[in-house]
């Protein structure tokens, strides 16, 4: 694996007051778990938005890996999930670099799944809502983006599920990048209109790869 960037610091650059602790500790482990456990589903989310599914699942497991490694690099006064979800885009960047036909997802449609797994991570519902699991969450997404008409419905899978680029997006339609920019814009309020009926918050469509 090659080193991460911001995502995975360097021992030095984390205070030891500030460390999770170190992988040889005997709770680490049961503490690691948990942690992947509470952010097993959008790392999943992540990762297949990101990369796709052909080889998602390896990705999560080599992340896995390379976080059980990088324990005492964790900084625990920062969220566990982006720090996570950070492993994981470089270790899909890699990935593609050594597999000619594997896409990642554009810049722009990875910093915004980002923004609403981090909104997600921070929200807390109320009642039935605040019960609701995150696949229970997709669940209600897959059902909302059923709803769509079929041309909108189809441009946000184009989008987010296969991780084509807006340009790709307009080619594959034969349509301009402004028309299907546009069309994205009008689906995700649709979306959100219908999560919101829901009583559903904090799902985002780039998480349609987990959802299809």
């Amino acid at each position: 694996m090659g080193e991460c960037s911001y995502s995975c610091p360097r021992p030095q650059e984390v205070p030891q007051s500030r460390r999770v602790m170190t992988s040889s500790d005997p709770t680490a482990r049961d503490l690691f778990e948990v942690l992947i456990r509470e952010n097993g589903d959008a790392l999943l989310v992540s990762i297949r938005a990101n990369a796709g599914r052909e080889h998602a699942d390896d990705i999560f497991q080599d992340t896995v890996l390379v976080a059980w490694r990088r324990l005492p690099d964790y900084d625990r006064t920062r969220p566990f999930g982006p720090w996570l979800r950070g492993i994981a885009r470089m270790i899909a960047l890699e990935y593609a670099g050594k597999r000619a036909r594997m896409r990642v997802a554009a810049p722009e449609v990875i910093e915004s799944m980002e923004r609403d797994l981090r909104a997600f991570e921070r929200f807390r519902g109320e009642g039935a809502e605040s019960a609701m699991s995150f696949r229970e969450r997709l669940a209600a997404l897959d059902e909302c983006l059923g709803r769509l008409p079929a041309m909108y419905a189809q441009t946000v899978q184009s989008a987010y599920r296969d991780s084509h680029t807006l340009s790709q997006v307009a080619m594959t339609f034969g349509e301009s990048e402004e028309t299907i920019k546009k069309r994205l814009q009008r689906a995700r309020a649709m979306l959100e209109s219908c999560l919101s009926a829901k009583g559903v918050f904090g799902v985002s469509p780039d998480a349609i790869g987990e959802a299809t």
